[in-house]
């Protein structure tokens, strides 16, 4: 590899970094805008703050290998095998017909969901360029007390 290609790739993984923290926002007019892009079955929707905390929950246990399930099909399994989990779905995904299955399974299961206004930083929050539909969060002992917080929350979210 030659210096300059050197240079370019950690101008690159520079910028990408500097993107996710400024792309990843709960700021009021922000999430607000957010919430007007959502589809008809986004319920329950997180609040600004409960938002806040969810992310923060992607993003550690996204650092833990095999605590976060992202993908449709790798959380159908993981909702499957009915451990303890959240299930966070992005609201602003069309056709809605891809993932409208997952709340049935999730209340099936007795697993507590809700949606979060945007797939995108969903995506941007589980450390990869693309977004994301729906992911699975499992406990760990790094975050335990952060997970049983969320926990609580979202299964105390009322479906309208």
């Amino acid at each position: 590899m030659s210096e300059r290609n050197v240079e370019e790739s950690a101008v690159d993984a520079s910028m990408s970094e500097n993107a996710v923290v400024e792309t990843i926002t709960t700021e009021r007019d922000e999430y607000e805008l957010l919430c007007t892009m959502v589809n008809v079955i986004a319920k329950p929707l997180a609040s600004r703050q409960l938002a806040k905390k969810l992310y923060k929950l992607v993003k550690k246990s996204s650092k833990k290998q095999r605590y976060l399930r992202n993908g449709l099909t790798a959380v159908q399994k993981a909702i499957r095998e009915k451990g303890k989990g959240i299930v966070l779905l992005a609201g602003n995904v069309n056709p809605i017909d891809v993932y409208s299955h997952i709340p049935g399974l999730c209340e099936e299961n007795k697993i507590p969901y809700c949606y979060v206004p945007s797939r995108e930083q969903l995506g941007l929050l589980t450390g990869r360029l693309r977004s994301s539909i729906v992911v699975y969060i499992k406990p760990h002992a790094d975050y335990q007390e952060l997970f049983d917080e969320a926990y609580e929350a979202v299964n105390a979210l009322v479906v309208d």
